[in-house]
């Protein structure tokens, strides 16, 4: 599984780095960096589906309220998949 995971991984940065390579316009910036972006969405979604890293617990701790997150126990699978969620919006 995990070098699914890894093969996947290198099959898109691949394929996000052709894409890249052939903007040659204003909007290169922008451009790219929508890529990035949507290689990062991927990878995150990917990442936590993981069985291994679904199982995983992530511990948020009171001092973190205040950039937004909720103090307690919470799943690093869940975590990372509305991090892609809120990255793709």
């Amino acid at each position: 599984m995990k070098k699914q995971i890894i093969n996947q991984a290198l099959q898109t940065s691949v394929s996000v780095a052709n894409k890249t390579e052939n903007i040659n316009d204003e909007n290169s910036l922008l451009t790219k960096r929508s890529y990035k972006i949507k290689f990062l969405v991927d990878a995150l979604r990917l990442v936590s589906s993981d069985e291994d890293i679904s199982k995983e617990q992530l511990y948020i701790p009171d001092a973190c309220e205040k950039y937004g997150f909720a103090e307690g126990e919470h799943n690093l699978g869940i975590l990372l998949h509305f991090l892609a969620d809120m990255l793709e919006e």
